[in-house]
């Protein structure tokens, strides 16, 4: 070893120049050897994997099944009084009495607020007794027109002044009354806004009297369902804020759809003998018709939603003939249980992915590990 280092010592600066370049030209050629083999062998990984078929994923299919139900439509909308009444004094005047307040029950006719009756009543006073003065003046007038002793002309002024006078006397008499206010329903108080001492004016609303039995719920039912929706027919109107439902009827189908949600009005009447319903409360009727249809049922967790802009809804069919599965877009109706009834998008003889659905995509591969008919495997 120390020869061959002597050796290599004792060589001339050229010559130590060409033993380098030659010792680095070995380095990179190996380097490359090294690279290039290590390439082959990744290519060589890579097809072996390329060749290997991935494994079909297990699923569990179901045709698509045909259900008989009762037609019904399910829409949302307000309960609303079934009359609804702003109650004013048709006179002005101050405030002396004031009955029930918001929320007590008032019958028809009874006394809810009155106005300071003085002037009213003097004015009754007064008009009495200028109609008692013109009646008087007519009828002793009355038997000189025969004689000739009043002219007919003059006798028609008594008996106009009289007639007026009588008419002066009843509006006096009017308007003392109406110094008094009723009830002109029986209900509830919803709204009072007046209180003892305060001025009124006539025609200014003092109470809103809501006669709540039976209760109005007015929905809006969609375009698709409304020719179904006869004058009549059974509801249940379901009150979430109550967590309880009512049946009712419906008693009036709108003419003329909403432009913006083309639905149009339907009212349902409801008893509401316990006033349990109040108005304002939101509310959800399901109406039916009586009549049979026809409609193909899913379990629910077989229809999944694609995660997309759009939010599609789809379910995956099995095509057996290639083993593989197809996504398919559907519109869903009602659901019943654990089932979903299906619009359109899957036909009788469709069978459908019910369990592995989440681990597929369209086109994959699948593998049928077991078919059921209406819930039942073979």
């Amino acid at each position: 070893m120390r020869s061959r280092i002597t050796e290599v010592a004792s060589l001339t600066l050229p010559s130590r120049t060409l033993l380098a370049r030659h010792t680095r030209r070995s380095l990179t050629l190996g380097a490359f050897v090294a690279v290039a083999a290590l390439a082959a062998s990744g290519c060589s990984r890579a097809d072996a994997a390329a060749n290997v078929d991935t494994s079909s994923v297990p699923v569990i299919a179901q045709t698509a099944t045909l259900s008989s139900r009762q037609w019904s439509t399910t829409a949302s909308g307000i309960v609303q009084p079934n009359t609804t009444v702003d109650v004013a004094f048709e006179v002005p005047g101050k405030v002396v009495m004031v009955g029930p307040d918001e929320g007590q029950s008032v019958r028809a006719g009874q006394p809810i607020a009155a106005l300071d009756p003085t002037d009213y009543r003097l004015s009754v006073e007064q008009a009495s007794a200028q109609a008692d003065r013109a009646a008087r003046d007519r009828d002793r007038n009355q038997p000189l027109l025969a004689s000739g002793g009043i002219a007919p002309a003059d006798m028609d002024h008594l008996e106009t002044g009289a007639r007026q006078s009588a008419a002066a006397a009843d509006l006096a008499k009017k308007k003392l009354a109406d110094a008094h206010l009723a009830a002109p329903i029986s209900g509830v108080v919803a709204r009072r806004a007046i209180e003892v001492g305060a001025t009124v004016s006539p025609g200014q609303p003092v109470f809103t009297i809501v006669d709540l039995d039976p209760v109005r719920v007015r929905v809006g039912v969609p375009e698709g369902d409304i020719g179904r929706v006869t004058e009549g027919a059974a509801a249940t109107v379901r009150i979430p804020a109550l967590d309880a439902s009512f049946a009712g009827r419906v008693s009036l189908i709108g003419v003329a759809a909403d432009p913006a949600t083309r639905s149009y009005t339907v009212e349902i009447k409801v008893p509401n003998p316990t006033r349990r319903l109040r108005a304002g409360m939101v509310a959800e009727a399901t109406i039916e018709n009586g009549l049979k249809v026809s409609a193909l049922m899913l379990p629910a967790a077989a229809v999944l939603h694609d995660g997309g802009v759009n939010g599609a809804t789809i379910v995956y069919v099995l095509d057996r003939d290639a083993g593989r599965v197809h996504a398919r877009r559907v519109t869903t109706g009602l659901a019943r249980g654990d089932s979903l009834e299906i619009a359109s998008g899957v036909t009788p003889s469709d069978r459908v992915v019910v369990a592995g659905q989440q681990r597929v995509r369209d086109g994959a591969r699948v593998q049928l590990a077991s078919e059921t008919t209406g819930g039942t495997k073979r």
